[in-house]
């Protein structure tokens, strides 16, 4: 009955084994076994787990044993494998990980996201159509206090519910996607000095080839940022990848740049404000806090443009983008 189905394997990034909160990790690998058993119930043979991460070699001793701690049923459903890739970046390890899948479609997780049910049934289900190559997923940041709240809602990714029309124009999830392994292993995600930005560079080259991704509604949450030096580093980042983005779909002049940097600003301001007024009551934030909500989001966006202008204007040099030390989640 496996034949039936296509073959697939699983990309986990995953950062140092030193640096790990198995806490949450846990809980993740948990869902994502509970996840596996399903889609195996149905047919789905025995998928391959790569673990990839920015370790050793010798750390996979390390993570093993912390994943028979944590979420010993994993071993039982799939088999695991760990890819050291010492020193990369977020985009490095995926691409990493690519290299050892197996079958034909790849399903790209993070460590630090949590699938929901049904979610990987949701995300293999369109392969059945042979012209589908990528399928996109649903994912949002969980919130618990003022700061992730506000982060919710202001954020890339779309609200948990009520948010359908921002949803429906959610670009890649790298956290949450799956592609045919014949196209991904040929068309790994781009190389660039941005901490962000392969995911667009990747979107774009799906359409230049006429490819479409399949959003679906394959539910996974992401754990929220902390802290106001995430908050800064954060802000500044997300301001040099928007123009870098604009210098690789749009134009490299300096004048453009700069003149994108203010329109960006405006129109940043402006969704944010109406999104948390939109959305505060649903993301269970009291009347009394919107006003500091809409300070911090626009405080957030002023910094973003900062970090777009300084950039576009030749302020500040482009270097490749690494997470600092003191960042949590990102």
């Amino acid at each position: 009955m496996a034949d039936e189905y296509p073959d697939y394997s699983i990309v986990v990034e995953m950062e140092n084994a030193k640096s790990i909160d198995w806490a949450e990790i846990g809980v993740g690998l948990n869902a994502l076994a509970r996840e596996i058993a399903a889609v195996s119930a149905t047919g789905f043979a025995r998928p391959k787990v790569i673990i990839s991460h920015g370790g050793e070699g010798e750390d996979a001793d390390t993570l093993r044993r912390n994943f028979h701690t944590q979420a010993p049923q994993l071993e039982e459903v799939a088999e695991i494998s760990f890819a050291a890739c010492p020193g990369g970046r977020y985009y490095d390890l995926k691409n990493n990980g690519i290299k050892q899948t197996e079958g034909e479609l790849v399903v790209f997780l993070d460590s630090d996201t949590v699938p929901e049910p049904d979610w990987l049934a949701t995300l293999l289900g369109p392969f059945q159509d042979p012209g589908i190559v990528c399928v996109n997923g649903y994912t949002y940041l969980l919130c618990d206090d003022f700061f992730s709240r506000t982060f919710a809602m202001m954020w890339f990714f779309p609200m948990a519910e009520g948010d359908r029309r921002f949803a429906s124009k959610r670009a890649l999830n790298a956290n949450n996607i799956a592609f045919r392994r014949e196209w991904i292993s040929s068309h790994p995600f781009p190389q660039n000095n941005g901490f962000k930005v392969s995911c667009t560079l990747l979107m774009h080259e799906l359409r230049r080839q006429g490819h479409q991704p399949s959003n679906v509604n394959a539910r996974v949450y992401h754990y929220p940022p902390r802290g106001w030096r995430f908050f800064f580093w954060r802000a500044l980042v997300t301001g040099r990848d928007a123009d870098r983005k604009f210098v690789a779909q749009r134009s490299p002049t300096r004048g453009a740049r700069i003149v994108k940097s203010f329109s960006r600003w405006f129109t940043m301001s402006w969704r944010t404000t109406r999104r948390i007024v939109s959305h505060a009551r649903q993301a269970g934030m009291p009347a009394w806090q919107i006003p500091f909500s809409l300070i911090v989001g626009q405080a957030f966006y002023a910094l973003v443009f900062w970090g777009q202008f300084s950039f576009a204007a030749g302020i500040v040099g482009d270097r490749v983008e690494l997470v600092p030390d003191y960042v949590g989640h990102s």
